[in-house]
Order: structure tokens, then sequence, then C-alpha cells
């Protein structure tokens, strides 16, 4: 056995080496109870990367007999046996990969059982597994073909080679509003009417160019405009000046609210870098489908409000000059899920297209929905 520091500057060499790839890694690393159980591994290394290969083109595999002292530690018989999720994405990250392909071979007397999995490291979770108990010999070896495609069928489910390309999604929403109260009224021995009417007009677009560029990560822009108009209109035949004389008085006031925002925010940190606020995420469902839910926010733009009042009748005349207020406004594009739609993660191609239409129920805000989709694999 090499000594311990020879062993971790290897480890370092391979790591360094895997963290420079561009596409997806797996690192297959084996586990034994004895020495017969070690020639079970190069027919398996063969199988597994020929079948990931076959399915995942974008994907490369390593493996080395000289990094099993890596899972004989003691923390080992967790990973293996109860399935401690924080050591493999510690072991997949030490050797600076994507998956972590775990094979352990006992052969006890004449049987050989043969344990896999398959973790994705950055989320510390198994996503295949494949066992198969059997006679040793050629029986076990042909055991390996089975458990390696077990394992790959076991992660068409999931977007091992990354989709690429735009998402687009334009959203319109439109409302137009008018609530109206009134009651009888009396006053200076006459019946009259109060009356109180709410108009509202509002109008925005949405416009998101995204562009995904790896399996979460999102690039793009925004272009935000919004105009909304609100109008009070307040009549009353008895209105009670501060003197307490009653009589009749219409007042308006005229609410214009409008804003425009550009571009994403980029709050978000990964890699130690800032990154735009946005992701996309695919996901395969058992049929045969999958949906896209894309979010994103805004960075901050500008938002003025301009008021106007005007007031005439038996006292309290008003029409002071218009007042303007300048803030700040973002805009989200909040968790929209696409989908289902026919496709699997052995598609080359996922595109989509289509245009929907939804009703606030409390506002009665329409909202329009168009979205297009060109993903292509890695």
């Amino acid at each position: 056995m090499r000594k311990p520091i020879i062993l971790l500057i290897f480890l370092l060499y391979i790591g360094s080496g895997l963290a420079t790839a561009a596409n997806p890694r797996f690192y297959i690393a084996t586990s034994w109870n004895n020495k017969a159980a070690t020639a079970y591994f190069p027919h398996f290394e063969v199988e597994f990367a020929n079948a990931v290969k076959k399915e995942f083109p974008c994907v490369n595999t390593i493996s080395d007999s000289n990094i099993l002292t890596l899972l004989e530690h003691e923390k080992q018989k967790q990973l293996l046996g109860a399935g401690d999720y924080e050591e493999i994405s510690n072991i997949g990250q030490a050797m600076g990969c994507d998956y972590l392909v775990s094979l352990k071979v006992q052969v006890l007397g004449t049987k050989a059982l043969i344990t896999a999995f398959c973790a994705d490291t950055r989320r510390s979770k198994v996503i295949s597994r494949s066992m198969a108990n059997v006679v040793d010999g050629s029986a076990g070896m042909k055991a390996m073909e089975m458990v390696s495609k077990e394992l790959v069928e076991g992660l068409k489910k999931f977007e091992i080679c990354p989709f690429t390309g735009p998402i687009n999604v334009v959203v319109k929403t439109e409302r137009n509003d008018k609530k109206t109260d009134s009651y009888a009224v009396y006053c200076n021995g006459i019946d009259g009417l109060y009356k109180l009417d709410v108009t509202t007009k509002k109008t925005s677009n949405a416009d998101w160019k995204l562009k995904k560029t790896s399996r979460n990560r999102v690039d793009g822009s925004v272009t935000y405009n919004l105009q909304e108009e609100t109008i009070t209109e307040d009549h009353n035949d008895c209105y009670t000046c501060p003197s307490g004389r009653q009589g009749s008085r219409l007042s308006k006031e005229t609410v214009l609210k409008t804003a425009k925002v550009e571009g994403l925010s980029n709050e978000s940190v990964d890699d130690n870098q800032q990154i735009e606020d946005a992701r996309a995420e695919i996901t395969f469902l058992d049929n045969g489908t999958y949906t896209l839910k894309v979010e994103a926010a805004s960075r901050k733009g500008d938002l003025k409000l301009r008021t106007e009042k005007r007031a005439e009748g038996t006292c309290d005349n008003q029409s002071p000059p218009p007042k303007s207020i300048d803030k700040k406004a973002d805009v989200p594009l909040e968790e929209v899920t696409f989908g289902p739609f026919p496709g699997t993660s052995l598609d080359k191609v996922l595109s989509q297209k289509d245009t929907y239409s939804t009703v606030d129920p409390l506002t009665k805000e329409k909202s329009i929905v168009t979205f297009d989709f060109n993903l292509k694999r890695n």
C-alpha cells in the first residue's frame, strides 16, 4: 500500500485534471472484501463507460485502483452501508467530479454480491442503484453488464448532458376596471346623491430573453414597461364644509404610474462570482415527458408617480400643481412551469412554443404569456 502522502498527491493531481474538464464527469470508485472480488472491477469499468457514453456522449469517466484507499477508511462503512450522502459529496468534490459511481463486490464462498449506485455529488443525492447476487465466476461477470445497464437506465430521468439554448418569455398584462358606489343623501331639505367612481387602466409588457448556458444557470436580459392610471371621482350633493354648511362638491384625483426596467439582477453568487438571477430546470418524468421551470428577477429600474387633484363646489375648492415622486422598482418572473411535453433526456433537441392567458381572480387582471425555447443537448 502506498504511503498516505503519495496517495494525497495523486488525488490532488487527478482532481485538478478533472476540475478543468468542461463535460460532466463520472468517477468510478470500488470497494471489496477480498482479492477475488477485484477481478470484477475492470469489466465493470469498461461496461459502464461504454454504456453511459452511448446514451450520454458528453460525459467523461475516470477510475483508478490507486484511489481504493479513499473508500477504505471508517466512514466508508457509512457511505456504502447506511448511505451517508455528505460523505458521497465530499469524495466526489475531492475528485472534482459531478457524479460518483460506487461499486462494491463481496465474494462469499461461491456467491458474489454486487451493489452499485450513482450519486450526484452537487446535490449529495443517490440518483440510480443496481444490485445482483449471483454465482461467482462467469455469471458474476455477466451480471456486471446488467448492473451497468441498470445504472445508466436510472440516469435517463436526469439532465446529465446539459441542454442549452434560448428561452424567451413575454408576459403582457391588461386591466380595465371600474368600481362604483352610490347612495342617497339628504340635506337642505332636498334629496341628493353620493357617488364614488374608481377607474383603473393598466398595461404592462415584460420581455424576457434568456439563454440557458448549463444545467441550471441562465443568462440574458429583460425589458419591462408599465403604465397604470387610476382616476377617483367623488361627487357628494351633501358635502359638509368646515363651517358646517352642506352643499354639492365634486373632487377628482388622477394617479399615473409609469415604470421602465431593463436588465437582470445579479445578486446571486456561484464559484465566488456574481451571476444573473435567472434559473431554468428541466425535469424528466417517468411517462416520457418533461417540464421546464423558469424563474428570474430584474434589476431595479425607474418608477414614476404623478398625482393631480382638483375639487370644486360649495367649499374646499382645490387646484394644486401636480405632484411627482420618483422611486425604484423591479419585476420578477415568478416561478412558472411549462409543460409537460413529450421528450426525454436522450433527445438531442427540446423545442416548444405556445401562448396562454390567465385571469387574477381578485384583481381581474388578464395576463397573456407567450413562450418559446429551443434547447439542444451538449
